[in-house]
């Protein structure tokens, strides 16, 4: 009697592994969107921590990066020369994010002349829409 023959550990599995490896390019495009998504996420933290300080005094710079300055937006200068830089959304996504940076900085305006009121609508409204967009061009782009 014949016994049926048992893959050990060493044996190499007879289907290519089609998976990313650390050096492929393909895994290395993903983690730097997946980074860039993170660095945004930090930066809303980061903003609501300072919207939400004592910090908003008249003509106190609001020591924030801004679009250029902050990690997502230095990524998206070093991408804009790279391969993602040519993905479809990829200056719709350079756009929004200048947008976002932009309503933020009208808030944290709104809020250091103690306009509550308009600073939350702006918050509630064009600034979580714009924040939403950046997220989703960064998934476009992870997604291929």
């Amino acid at each position: 009697m014949m016994r049926p023959a048992v893959a050990d550990e060493t044996t190499a599995p007879s289907w290519p592994d089609s998976r990313p490896t650390s050096g492929s390019p393909a895994l290395a495009h993903e983690l730097d969107v997946q980074t860039a998504i993170i660095e945004h996420l930090e930066w809303c933290l980061l903003f609501n921590d300072r919207l939400a300080g004592h910090s908003l005094l008249p003509g106190q710079p609001s020591s924030l990066p801004g679009s250029a300055d902050s990690k997502l937006g230095q990524w998206i200068r070093r991408a804009g020369n790279e391969a993602v830089g040519r993905h479809p959304a990829f200056a719709a996504l350079r756009d929004e994010h200048r947008r976002f940076h932009d309503l933020a900085e009208q808030a944290l305006n709104l809020a250091r002349q103690n306009r509550m009121d308009q600073a939350s609508t702006l918050l509630n409204t064009d600034f979580e829409r714009s924040r939403v967009r950046v997220i989703e061009l960064l998934r476009q782009i992870q997604n291929g």
